[in-house]
């Protein structure tokens, strides 16, 4: 291949990298409202899923739920960071993924540093409202 050609072989490939519409994909926890219907960026399954599925995943992958879906916390002597719970609210206020980090318990959302709308969810709202 001459200078010439592979000079024309080249501008052709940028031109078409240039025009190439790349889309990223979103990061894991993004979420999407679509409608009334909170969604949220799964990258193990590269698809939105619904918050429930996507904090079971994410308590799964800290091979969790380490104490069950309970409303009794085990005494703090006993647990290690990185242990789970799914906090079962009493009168009905729902769940909350908790997750044992840096010496107590905290909202699994708050931890992941997911956007508000995951760490009011459910019922996480009323985690802390004892």
């Amino acid at each position: 291949m001459n200078r010439k050609s592979l000079y024309q072989a080249a501008s052709i490939v940028a031109a078409m990298m240039i025009s190439t519409n790349v889309t990223a994909l979103p990061e894991s926890g993004h979420i999407d409202k679509a409608g009334n219907e909170l969604r949220v960026w799964s990258q193990a399954q590269q698809s939105y899923v619904s918050p429930e599925s996507y904090f079971e995943a994410e308590v799964k992958k800290l091979n969790g739920p380490t104490y069950g879906r309970t409303h009794q916390y085990p005494e703090y002597e006993t647990v290690k960071d990185w242990e789970t719970l799914i906090d079962v609210l009493p009168n009905g206020k729902g769940e909350c993924p908790m997750v044992f980090f840096h010496q107590r318990w905290r909202r699994l959302p708050d931890v992941l540093a997911l956007h508000e709308d995951l760490r009011n969810y459910g019922g996480c709202r009323y985690v802390f409202d004892e």
